[in-house]
């Protein structure tokens, strides 16, 4: 949901301090920084702006001041982050306005009983960035990590201050399909009566619809059909804007929006249809957002540059491997036509963490927070609730079962599915509403043989489709590395040449069967990995 309510920015630069004796609170950094501190920029991770940061784990302290006009008195304040931590707790003016856990989704505090107007106010953000068996992804160090990328941390995404009435509107659910329907769910809250008023408008600007209505106990749902409406999909991404108004007393007291598009996405018959046509998936199994320096943020000129390369491939898919990623990585999606699976960060999972009732409900808090958060956009086609786990245990099965359960209780319109590794001994492949396969035969397996890999690679997919019949299947990552400037006749591995001959032979041979709907390379770009358990290697 975007609003044009009134902001002030947080970007720039900020005051920054390593604590590695936590102390900061004790000693009340929150309220009186400490002079001897440095600068870091806000958005971005904290490891790369400074060498002697990369390999540092643990607390740190972030810290500025920031302006607020007097014109914003009366209003509520909250203070917004789209991704901060691993753990973030955030003070104003020295008073504490809570904690989050989870780097990779967005999360706000009421900031309005410290707010000063007309003055300068203080924020100061204690991260604590951790990698623990018991994190969002799990590890047990910065370098020592149960995943296969590098845990940056810190205030990542954008952070603002966004200032609201006393009646506003605090969620909108839009659900559309092909043929022009358009439900809306509006949560609001009101301390008189309200009413929403709710406009939509195309391309051109020109309304298409619009209603009125009453807001009943914080709620109000509406339901029509738009007729002549244009499909959203990847050859035409079209996008309509819905307009909600929330009125108080004959006056504007907020005003949200979002993207929306019609387009229906169904799972039928071991295939993929969007819109009433079958649709191949056909992309990258990960557009990991690591960029030098920024870390884990990719600046708006390099997603520009990645979506055109995207395009110009063909590709009309991705996923979101292993973190659902920004609101401009996927408004870009949204924008420019690109089907997406959207995935939690529940990377190595293994039984410990299906034995806990504990860990269990800290991924559903996580999977709650990313499903509310892209929950409208049409390019949100699939969610994975897991990356290769190790679902080779029963304790699997069940927690997959509770947790796609949730998941279906929060939205049942899209397919569920977790990346599995295991293949035919994984235990809850059948909860899954599409068979999803990392395979990397001719590489992790039979590496140097292309062909042998692609033979092996085939008979399982054959394997896994007598198993579970009526699923389609996507391959949702295959690939081999490559040394860029390595060459050699005849292919070997590292080279580039053996790199693309692998990458071509896979989607030629798979392409041919007809119940995978779905293919997806490893990887788009290149992205930083940890350094311990599993070994330096060659830069690939």
């Amino acid at each position: 949901m975007k609003s044009l309510r009134p902001k002030i920015s947080l970007e720039g630069f900020w005051k920054f301090k390593l604590d590695p004796n936590e102390i900061g609170e004790k000693e009340k950094w929150f309220s009186s920084f400490p002079k001897d501190s440095d600068f870091i920029y806000v958005p971005a991770a904290y490891n790369e702006q400074n060498p002697e940061w990369d390999q540092y784990e643990g607390c740190m302290w972030y810290w500025r001041e920031f302006y607020v006009p007097k014109e914003f008195m009366g209003k509520k304040a909250w203070i917004v982050f789209e991704g901060a931590g691993y753990i973030a707790k955030v003070w104003l003016n020295g008073g504490y306005l809570g904690e989050h856990e989870c780097i990779f989704t967005k999360f706000s505090f009421d900031a309005t009983p410290y707010i000063r107007y007309g003055e300068v106010n203080s924020i100061a953000v204690e991260i604590v960035n951790r990698v623990k068996p018991d994190s969002i992804p799990p590890g047990e160090g910065l370098n020592y990590t149960y995943y296969d990328f590098f845990p940056y941390g810190g205030i990542i995404r954008p952070v603002y201050i966004e200032f609201l009435n006393e009646n506003y509107i605090d969620d909108i659910t839009v659900f559309t399909d092909d043929k022009g329907l358009l439900k809306i769910k509006i949560d609001a809250v009101c301390k008189e009566h309200c009413n929403a008023r709710i406009r939509l408008v195309d391309k051109e600007n020109r309304e298409v619809y619009s209603t009125e209505a009453p807001i009943v106990n914080g709620k109000v749902e509406t339901e029509a059909t738009i007729h002549d409406v244009v499909t959203w999909s990847p050859e035409n991404p079209y996008l309509y804007t819905l307009w909600v108004e929330l009125i108080a007393n004959n006056s504007v007291s907020d005003v949200v929006y979002e993207r929306i598009g019609f387009r229906k996405f169904e799972v039928r018959n071991n295939k993929l249809y969007l819109n009433g046509r079958e649709v191949f998936l056909k992309g990258f199994g990960g557009r990991h957002e690591d960029f030098p320096v920024f870390g884990r943020l990719l600046p708006g000129p390099v997603l520009v540059r990645d979506f055109h390369l995207m395009k110009k491939v063909n590709a009309n898919s991705f996923r979101t491997a292993h973190y659902p990623y920004s609101e401009s990585h996927l408004d870009l999606a949204d924008e420019l036509g690109f089907l997406v699976i959207l995935e939690a960060p529940l990377v190595g999972l293994n039984q410990k963490h299906f034995a806990s009732r504990d860990y269990l409900e800290k991924a559903k808090k996580v999977i709650y927070e990313m499903i509310k958060q892209h929950k409208n956009r049409p390019s949100v086609v699939i969610y994975s609730i897991a990356n290769e786990p190790d679902s080779t245990v029963e304790e699997a099965k069940q927690f997959f079962s509770e947790l796609k359960e949730y998941v279906k209780s929060l939205d049942s319109t899209r397919p569920v599915i977790h990346t599995s590794h295991k293949h035919l001994q994984d235990v809850a492949m059948d909860i899954d509403d599409i068979i999803a396969l990392n395979i990397y035969y001719g590489w992790y397996q039979l590496s140097g043989d292309i062909e042998a890999g692609v033979k092996k690679a085939i008979e399982l997919v054959e394997e896994i489709h007598r198993k579970y019949p009526d699923k389609p299947i996507i391959i949702t990552e295959f690939g081999a590395e490559g040394v860029r400037g390595f060459h050699s006749d005849p292919p070997v591995a590292w080279t580039e040449e053996y790199q693309a001959k692998f990458l071509k032979r896979y989607i030629e041979e798979m392409s041919k069967i007809p119940y995978v709907r779905g293919l997806h390379i490893w990887v788009f770009a290149d992205f930083r990995t940890t350094q311990g358990n599993r070994g330096p290697r060659r830069p690939g």
